[in-house]
């Protein structure tokens, strides 16, 4: 039974599921945070999974490098750490020096801080020679409005580090690419209060289907798992509001994706640990939106396994072992998965949500977690951490999942009050 390190988490998502994973495998952990306030829901007050399963729970504060190295190096000698992880990607850089500086194992590629900044994934994938769409790095206004004009307009603004779509603008003009530039420009500092690199990325806007490639990489193999569909809401924003595993793709397509996604994890060098790669399937072939190194957020971990047999979760917490993660296929009897979350049409004071009551029910569904909100103030959509809620579907013979999905959730309905 092995000790693990964890610092900080996602709330939701694989957050939720890492804990129960790591305690599936026999291990156990230590989790670190800077504010154990952040992990309580404020609706229900609950124990995050994260609070419950450990075995030790640490405040520190984990967005001072060189203080936390020190204190988790006293904590080592006590408690004896065998591995580094993180399941949030705000921390991902934290593990990876954390693990260097304790001589510990880590499930994360060495080049991990290039990887995050999609400023710098894009570079790399220029460099390589391969497909790119059109894109500046401005560092003010001026440069900003200059790269606009000579990329053209439509296209995408945003930021070159944060996640779940957070500040990521369709911008068709000049009025809408200022509003975007001073929308990021007053938030210099990331959800997790870490200062954040004030520039903003600019590409070429892309139009077709937007994919993932979930794969694992162990000593410089990497092992393409498949192929993740995914459903965008909330133009000009983009919320990712479902996916289903495994795409319904021709085969000629889904080679065409795995040789570029191949090619881009080369060029960037990730040579260890789970990557999540966005694709765009656009007129000229696809094209990388950006490379995430670590698992699939929004239960995509979840969805893989329902239909492979695969944990990605337990992939993960090998990885930071140190050890070859399994990766072998097992029949499950499920031939796709679908996720879909409840994203309110607008912010305002709800009043409660009609149909819910349906959802347990439905035959096509694995899990309904929609809770039945009542009288409460519910934010504009505008990147992910909108959903109020969501229903996982399941099909056994064939792609149709996300259909199922998207039937149980289309009877919802919202009262607003205002």
């Amino acid at each position: 039974m092995a000790h693990l390190l964890m610092i900080e988490s996602w709330v939701g998502g694989t957050g939720r599921l890492f804990p129960a994973a790591i305690r599936r495998l026999g291990h156990r952990y230590t989790f670190v945070a800077r504010n154990r306030a952040h992990y309580l829901d404020a609706r229900t007050r609950e124990i995050h999974p994260v609070i419950e399963h450990a075995d030790h729970v640490l405040t520190a504060e984990t967005n001072d490098l060189p203080s936390l190295v020190e204190f988790l190096r006293q904590q080592h000698q006590v408690l004896g750490f065998d591995g580094v992880v993180t399941i949030c990607d705000y921390y991902i850089d934290t593990v990876a020096e954390v693990a260097k500086s304790l001589n510990l194992p880590q499930g994360f590629p060495d080049r991990v801080a290039d990887i995050r900044r999609k400023d710098r994934v894009r570079e790399a994938i220029a460099r390589a020679g391969l497909p790119n769409p059109d894109f500046a790095v401005a560092d003010d206004w001026a440069s900003t409005l200059a790269a606009a004009n000579r990329i053209g307009f439509p296209l995408v603004l945003k930021p070159t580090d944060l996640a779940s779509s957070a500040f990521v603008r369709f911008v068709r003009d000049e009025v809408e690419l200022k509003e975007a530039f001073d929308a990021l420009a007053a938030f210099p500092k990331n959800f997790r209060e870490q200062a954040r690199p004030m520039q903003w990325l600019l590409e070429a806007y892309m139009t077709g289907e937007e994919i993932s490639v979930e794969a694992v990489t162990h000593a410089g193999e990497t092992t393409i798992l498949g192929i993740t569909d995914k459903s965008v809401t909330g133009f000009p924003y983009f919320i990712e509001d479902g996916h289903m595993f495994p795409a319904a793709l021709d085969p000629a397509t889904e080679q065409a994706v795995h040789a570029l996604v191949l090619g881009a994890l080369r060029a960037v060098g990730l040579d260890h640990g789970i990557s999540h790669t966005e694709v765009k399937l656009t007129p000229d072939g696809p094209r990388v939106v950006e490379i995430n190194p670590r698992p699939g957020g929004n239960y995509i971990a979840e969805l893989i396994q329902r239909v492979t047999g695969i944990d990605l979760l337990e992939a993960q917490i090998e990885l930071a072992l140190g050890r070859r993660p399994a990766l072998a296929r097992e029949t499950t009897g499920v031939h796709s998965a679908a996720i879909k979350f409840l994203v309110p049409p607008r912010g305002g004071q709800l009043s409660a949500l009609r149909g819910t009551e349906s959802l347990d029910q439905d035959p096509h569904l694995v899990r309904a977690a929609v809770p039945a909100l009542r009288d409460v103030s519910v934010s504009a959509p505008i990147d992910n951490a909108c959903y109020l809620g969501h229903v996982l579907a399941f099909d056994a013979h064939g792609t149709g999942a996300r259909a199922h999905a998207e039937q149980a959730l289309r009877r919802v309905e919202f009262d607003f009050a205002d």
